[in-house]
């Protein structure tokens, strides 16, 4: 058996900072715990914009439970390095950034991405198979 593909999130910005630790302590000398930007942008989105999930995970092209899912390990992991002191370190992941992406409205409102080809290059882009409810459509596609 095969595993799923993982499917690219929209991440609307990178984060200003790679590397957050306690003050005083050195990088050398504590443990760092990583969080993938897809997880800082679940993060941004519920817990900085109070954003409704529903919306969040439509923001992010990913389905509410992936979201969820996220949400739940990027919140774990923060707490953990808090409590035991440890450096928090934005990295990886399996995201497209969303200058790279063209955004339109179909007739129904909803809206949908596109990523332009000359941005992916040779690369082949893993997007997500979630279709608009209203008018059927995938809601990320190549332009």
């Amino acid at each position: 058996m095969t595993a799923r593909p993982k499917i690219r999130k929209i991440v609307d910005k990178l984060p200003l900072y790679v590397l957050y630790k306690p003050m005083g302590a050195s990088i050398e000398n504590i443990e760092t715990e990583s969080l993938t930007i897809e997880e800082m942008e679940a993060l941004k989105l519920k817990d900085g914009h109070n954003i409704k999930q529903t919306e969040a995970a439509k923001q992010m092209g990913i389905s509410r439970s992936t979201f969820q899912r996220l949400l739940q390990s990027a919140r774990r992991k923060i707490a953990t390095s808090l409590m035991q002191g440890k450096a928090i370190k934005f990295e990886g992941g399996n995201y497209i950034a969303h200058k790279n992406l063209i955004s339109s409205k179909c007739t129904s409102g909803n809206y949908h991405f596109f990523v332009k080809k000359e941005d992916a290059g040779d690369k082949e882009y893993k997007l997500s198979n979630i279709k608009c409810p209203k008018c059927n459509k995938r809601l990320i596609d190549f332009k």
